[in-house]
């Protein structure tokens, strides 16, 4: 897995976010959660700098689907996968409601399975 430095828009920035504390603007994520994967997502969506730091992980990389930091694509899944993927975040959570968000509007724009968008529909 990777470890980032998460550089903030704000380079006053002191706080907490997706998890990942920040102090003056800077703080460091890892990859070898489902929630660090999900926040460096969050972070490069949000326009965050995110710089690998070098020799951090010594842990190999998975081969999963969920493995790396890319964004999950529905189009590279079958629509069981898809199902499981959604039904996987927790709603309640900004983050991940907007994770949602963005893989309903992919597979709309894509396959438009209708056993993934029935998902929206019970909702």
């Amino acid at each position: 897995m990777t470890t980032y430095t998460v550089t903030s828009p704000d380079p006053e920035y002191s706080g907490e976010s997706c998890g990942v504390v920040f102090t003056d603007g800077t703080g460091s994520v890892s990859t070898d959660t489902k929630a660090g994967r999900q926040a460096v997502e969050y972070f490069r969506r949000r326009g965050y700098g995110l710089t690998p730091v070098p020799g951090a992980d010594e842990a190999p990389e998975s081969s999963g689907p969920d493995a790396g930091t890319e964004a999950f694509d529905p189009a590279a899944h079958d629509a069981a996968e898809v199902v499981d993927y959604l039904n996987g975040l927790d709603l309640d959570n900004e983050d991940d409601d907007a994770e949602y968000g963005r893989v309903m509007d992919a597979e709309r724009a894509g396959k438009a399975r209708k056993t993934v968008l029935a998902l929206d529909e019970k909702g």
